[in-house]
């Protein structure tokens, strides 16, 4: 699977200008080459970038996901799976897009300049492209930033955002000099700004509470990108795109995208091999790169990426880890050691557990939070004691107030890794009389019908980054409270929130870092989760896939998509 930016990807899909523990090459891999990758340098990617004139006018990608979207509307609460933003964003505006480094800018299809104009206040300046139209034939104004923005600053509690970060810093949109200028004022001022608009919806949709959070659920009804949809088929959970003859922009080469539903990585990489794929997700599937590169006429490309697996804790009224005491020692009772060993040791021989919920190790703003939540099974055991939870000899479990200590583990079915992470941590646990019972859930209806509604105790899934900066993906992962909807665990406190409001106003990098790790320690403090291990980005495309492969952090350029002459 390739990765995809949201404000927070839930599955095995794009996170922050954080960073990977491994840096992967930007160089693509030929087929048979089995060895673990070699470190290259951040800001680069793998898409086999090729000149537009060198790529074929027509073809079909066959873009495999894992799940059949909740909703298209990907900004609201249940459009967490990660395989959303690339079928939306081949038919909606993308007016911000990020290069390989994650650094942000306008995209020139819909908005000619974004600039800062004033500091204090903070005011950035926006120009639209006249050209850009929604497929009804109505303009693309100044009027659907102003309506989105709206739609997410949380100041209207009918509308259901996956996150407001950011867009809550908004104190005004003003329109300019006519329909195609106008002006965001920041209050409080936001230092990530130019990452804003990834994606754009019109006031059709976000002028209505319920239009934003179901109206779009069954299908879009107005795009405005290169491509529009061609059928929904949500029997085979599949959604083909073609290209929108009214498109202003350059003409997209492919004569279809067919986004295709798969249950498993192996059936991606069975797809890969019989045609019915273009593409894999390998990343820390060790069986699935021994397959992939093997494979005649297909490359394996590899860039840097911020993804990581972590276990979430459930902190919800309803649930037995309502209990910050009871994480924490869960927390200490937990080896990542072994864990990170047994997932990846082949792709990334020195593998280490995470030390950091924001930053990954590699970037600017890293270091290890995690002293005094380390591995230590006789502290688990004594805080379990102290919090209530004890063990009478001869009972295989603890129990407290006559209640069995039975923890569900969440985890989407097929999937090898966290299958193999959760009875690692079901063996870890059982000599501290932990009750740890594993449930495997429809991988299509995961998120939508498990994790989203808070239906866990603790899950255990991939984190997969965007270049969304680190303040606003904290935002949207840590905050507590009315606009807690990307905090699936729904644990925070008042200290983070006002940490992160600071660290997003603080226009200081330094500064700002220093923020954000502060709330690392008291996300650490609370047992809001556990991250595991850092995952190599590594997927397998088929030979003559032209732009398009590894796009790492930079943003896809769908119109350039296509098959090599």
């Amino acid at each position: 699977m390739l990765v995809s930016r949201t404000p927070r990807a839930l599955l095995a899909v794009a996170v922050s200008v954080t960073a990977s523990a491994l840096l992967l090459t930007a160089c693509g891999g030929s087929a048979g080459s089995s060895a673990p990758p070699p470190t290259k340098q951040i800001g680069q990617n793998d898409i086999n970038p090729t000149p537009r004139d060198q790529v074929k006018d027509g073809g079909i990608l066959q873009w495999g996901i894992e799940a059949y979207p909740a909703n298209f509307n990907m900004l609201a609460v249940d459009a967490s799976n990660g395989d959303i933003p690339p079928v939306v964003e081949s038919f909606e505006p993308t007016p911000a897009i990020s290069d390989a480094s994650g650094n942000w800018g306008p995209d020139p299809d819909y908005v000619e300049s974004a600039k800062l104009v004033s500091t204090d206040p903070q005011k950035v300046e926006y120009k639209l492209n006249p050209k850009a139209k929604w497929s009804d034939g109505t303009p693309i104004t100044w009027e659907d930033y102003k309506s989105q923005w709206q739609s997410l600053s949380g100041k209207n509690t009918a509308y259901q955002p996956l996150s407001t970060a950011g867009y809550a810093s908004i104190s005004d949109i003003g329109k300019g000099s006519d329909d195609y200028d106008f002006t965001v004022t920041y209050d409080p001022k936001l230092a990530e700004w130019a990452n804003l608009f990834n994606v754009l919806y019109p006031k059709s949709m976000t002028s209505d509470p319920n239009e934003f959070n179901k109206g779009w659920a069954d299908a879009p009804k107005v795009t405005g990108g290169p491509f529009k949809v061609g059928t929904l088929d949500k029997t085979g959970n599949n959604v083909t795109v073609v290209p929108d003859p009214n498109w202003w922009g350059d003409k997209p080469k492919l004569d279809k995208i067919v986004f295709k539903y798969y249950s498993s990585a192996n059936v991606e990489v069975d797809g890969l091999a019989s045609g019915a794929f273009d593409f894999a997700g390998v990343s820390s599937n060790i069986d699935a790169f021994k397959r992939t590169s093997t494979m005649k006429n297909v490359t394996l490309r590899r860039a840097n990426l911020p993804n990581y697996r972590e276990i979430v804790f459930n902190g919800a009224g309803s649930s037995i880890l309502n209990d910050q005491k009871l994480r924490v020692a869960l927390i200490k009772g937990i080896n990542r050691d072994p864990i990170a060993k047994a997932e990846i040791s082949q792709l990334i021989p020195n593998a280490q557990p995470l030390g950091n919920h924001i930053f990954l190790p590699g970037f600017p703003g890293y270091q290890d939070n995690s002293a005094g939540y380390l591995y230590n099974p006789d502290e688990a055991k004594k805080e379990l004691d102290a919090d209530g939870w004890t063990q009478p000899a001869g009972a295989k479990f603890r129990s407290k107030n006559g209640k069995q200590l039975t923890i569900r583990d969440a985890i989407p079915g097929g999937s090898k890794s966290a299958l193999d992470e959760a009875q690692l941590v079901q063996q870890q646990l059982a000599p501290l009389g932990v009750d740890f019972q594993i449930v495997q859930d429809d991988p299509n209806t995961f998120f939508d019908e498990h994790i989203t509604p808070g239906d866990f105790d603790v899950a255990n899934f991939a984190q997969m980054g965007d270049s969304a900066p680190p303040a606003t993906n904290a935002q949207s992962w840590f905050i507590s409270g009315a606009q807690e909807q990307g905090n699936v665990g729904r644990i925070g406190d008042q200290k983070i929130n006002d940490l992160l409001a600071q660290a997003s106003a603080e226009l200081d990098q330094t500064k700002r870092y220093a923020l954000l790790n502060e709330v690392d320690k008291q996300v650490w403090a609370l047992g809001h989760s556990l991250p595991l291990y850092q995952r190599p980005s590594i997927v397998a495309t088929r030979d003559g896939l032209a732009n398009f492969g590894n796009t790492g952090l930079a943003s896809f350029h769908f119109q350039d998509m296509g098959w090599a002459k």
